[in-house]
């Protein structure tokens, strides 16, 4: 999913019904990590929002910048940054900051699905990465076989994330909001166009 600029399309579901669709980014960096960029408008559950994410990795795929950006009836901005000469991370949301001691490695959301792929992890087997604020748990659960294809099927806690990766895609993400599920299914892979360069 890294190794080539691409661009993958989601279509949202909300109990069931068409909630939106998502497009994620995915570009190399010329040291080893990505840039991601998903942006995305989600209908349901009402009010409709529009929401972007960006996140850059170095090259072990952890999180050197993290921004999450959400327009609805308000709009809030969040940003983490690794600043390791000054061994701090900054979080920033709005105009407050706080500077938190860099003690290790850590994903955000959108690092942490770039990272399932490589994750060598055997059926019932659970692994722990740091996130800003707390920690995730990602277990990977026995694999399914979909339309005659097999899926790797994990679970992230908290939240109860299903995350099922076809081929290296996540290709189908689940989770539980208020009383009904929300679903994201990948709908299909472009390639990146290439930006104009003026002379």
């Amino acid at each position: 999913m890294t190794e080539h600029p691409a661009v993958y399309v989601y279509r949202y579901f909300f109990a069931g019904e068409e909630a939106g669709e998502g497009r994620l980014e995915v570009r190399p960096l010329p040291e080893g990590g990505v840039k991601a960029t998903l942006t995305a408008e989600v209908n349901l559950p009402l009010p409709k929002t529009r929401q972007r994410w960006q996140t850059e990795t170095d090259a072990e795929g952890f999180s050197l910048y993290f921004a999450e950006r959400v327009e609805g009836r308000e709009s809030r901005v969040f940003t983490v940054e690794r600043l390791e000469e000054e061994g701090v991370v900054l979080v920033t949301q709005g105009k407050e900051s706080v500077a938190l001691p860099f003690v290790a490695p850590y994903h955000d959301p959108l690092s942490l699905l770039l990272a399932l792929p490589r994750l060598a992890l055997e059926p019932g087997g659970v692994a722990r990465f740091p996130m800003p604020g707390g920690r995730v748990y990602v277990e990977r659960l026995a694999d399914l076989e979909v339309n005659g294809r097999m899926r790797r099927h994990y679970r992230l806690r908290p939240g109860l994330t299903l995350i099922e990766l076809e081929e290296g895609l996540p290709v189908r993400m689940a989770q539980q909001v208020q009383d009904h599920v929300f679903e994201a299914v990948l709908e299909g892979v472009e390639e990146v166009k290439r930006r104009r360069r003026w002379v």
